[in-house]
């Protein structure tokens, strides 16, 4: 079962969540909550929990909501009377407060971080209260990107990098360079976007490389002279990531990214058969800001009863 999970993470952090989940799927066979339970102070972690805490996540990238919502279930009726407090704070981290900041749910994410800063806070979990501390600082920034809030995100970034505590340090850094372009600092956004494919170039950890991507195409469009060319090359380049990885938010925002910008740069000729394809597998579903956002920019573009679509065709362009 460990040495599953532990195929499982690393695939997972690299970018292959497909692959990921079918072997957390082989490790969830072994698990026994009765007998592993017991083992938490061993590992220092519930073992078959974890199993799970990383299966959400796979779920999570690979957008599949249902199997998100019937997994988090599963770990809160595991959770119930758990003594180990690292077990309950990586299962609030991992399978609510996570899937609620990839999805853009902010509200829900909020009270949630908040949450899981107090857990961690009385109960001494300090590496989680910082991821804890992360995702609140992110929303807050994301919402009103002061240079208050963006120092927050700095600050608790800095304070996992002193003590060695580098996992998902690509997700904050894209998310401080997002803040920063909010903010209108392009100079810092630009640096941050750097620092962040620097990171994964060093680390390996390529989950959220097609956000960097999607975020240096946002950079040089706000620049004093746009680079339009930039732009396109890199928010297809996070989109052809996204795609390889099977993330389907982050393909999805990407693809919404591009129809923007492609519909700035030439309006009424953008190729929305794209996003409509992209929408597919979500039917009526409203679960991710993403998901929200791509629909309104569909119904933006119609014109009477006639959705264009001659753009589909312009080189460089899926």
């Amino acid at each position: 079962m460990v040495a599953y999970r532990l195929l499982g993470t690393t695939q997972v952090l690299t970018g292959r969540s497909r692959e990921a989940l079918e072997n957390l799927q082989s490790a969830e066979r072994y698990r026994d909550p009765d007998r592993q339970k017991v083992l938490s102070s061993w590992f220092g972690i519930d073992p078959g929990l974890n199993v799970l805490y990383w299966k959400t996540m796979a779920l999570a990238l690979l957008g599949q909501y249902e199997g998100v919502a019937k997994s988090s279930e599963q770990v809160r009726s595991e959770l119930l009377n758990h003594g180990n407090a690292h077990t309950v704070a990586a299962g609030n981290f991992y399978t609510i407060v996570w899937p609620q900041f990839l999805f853009g749910n902010l509200d829900a994410c909020e009270s949630d971080a908040v949450a899981l800063v107090t857990y961690c806070g009385e109960r001494k979990v300090e590496h989680l209260k910082r991821n804890g501390v992360l995702c609140h600082a992110c929303v807050r920034a994301r919402r009103e990107p002061t240079d208050e809030n963006i120092a927050t995100i700095r600050q608790a970034l800095d304070s996992n990098r002193t003590r060695d505590a580098h996992l998902f340090e690509s997700v904050f850094v894209a998310q401080l360079a997002e803040c920063l372009l909010k903010a209108g600092n392009t100079v810092a956004a630009e640096a941050a976007v750097r620092e962040g494919f620097a990171f994964v170039g060093r680390s390996g950890e390529q989950f959220w490389l097609a956000e960097l991507h999607r975020l240096d195409g946002l950079v040089a469009l706000k620049q004093p002279q746009p680079d339009l060319s930039r732009v396109e090359t890199s928010l297809l380049a996070a989109m052809e990531v996204a795609r390889q990885q099977d993330a389907r938010m982050l393909e999805l925002r990407a693809a919404t990214d591009l129809a923007r910008f492609a519909h700035e740069a030439s309006p009424g000729l953008y190729p929305c058969s794209m996003l409509e394809q992209l929408l597919v597998p979500f039917a009526d579903a409203e679960f991710s800001r993403d998901i929200r956002d791509a629909r309104n920019f569909l119904a933006s573009q119609v014109s009477g009863d006639v959705l264009v679509t001659t753009m589909a065709t312009k080189p460089g362009l899926p």
